[in-house]
């Protein structure tokens, strides 16, 4: 009887690992890290200060990347400056990346699905699918390719990238807008 109560413990306690250590893809982020969210927030989420590169130079349009180990999930993160007005600008969270199988969309979608999998799970959703450039953007790939996924609620975009039609990585942006 011990045995069977100590396998069943160890069963509950092995699902109740495994689904917390999982990080929620929305439009709003990846997990604790939310699109637009200020660098001073991100400094206190990740417990160290950001040093930018690009962003307080002269070209203040390049993005500043950095990789991160949160917890036990590794991203990338992506700053950019948002307007406030002509004079002012902050830092914020422009898109956040990972390769994690620790990431899953709501809908179940994680690193390995296929192509097809992320068409049928988001079908009535606006999808842009389009193939990736090699060679300094010169080249059409002929094996990787983005799936942008757009809701109509949202100014953020969840992009999926993919190699043989199958994802290597999941992220979140802000959709650019162009004048």
């Amino acid at each position: 009887m011990r045995k069977v109560l100590l396998l069943l413990f160890v069963l509950i306690y092995t699902n109740l690992t495994a689904q917390t250590n999982s990080y929620k893809v929305t439009m709003n982020g990846i997990a604790d890290f939310k699109i637009g969210m200020k660098k001073a927030e991100l400094e206190k989420l990740l417990n160290q200060t950001i040093k930018l590169k690009n962003l307080l130079g002269k070209d203040e349009w390049m993005m500043d990347t950095f990789e991160y180990k949160y917890k036990d999930l590794d991203v990338s993160v992506i700053l950019n400056k948002r307007f406030i007005d002509d004079n002012k600008s902050d830092i914020i969270l422009w898109a956040i990346m990972s390769s994690s199988p620790l990431v899953k969309t709501p809908s179940g979608i994680v690193i390995g699905d296929d192509k097809v999998k992320i068409i049928t799970t988001y079908d009535g959703y606006r999808l842009l699918i389009t193939p990736d450039y090699e060679n300094d953007n010169t080249v059409k790939s002929k094996t990787k390719s983005s799936i942008y996924l757009y809701a109509d609620d949202s100014s953020n975009q969840i992009v999926f990238r993919l190699e043989n039609n199958k994802i290597y990585s999941i992220g979140v942006s802000e959709i650019e807008e162009y004048d």
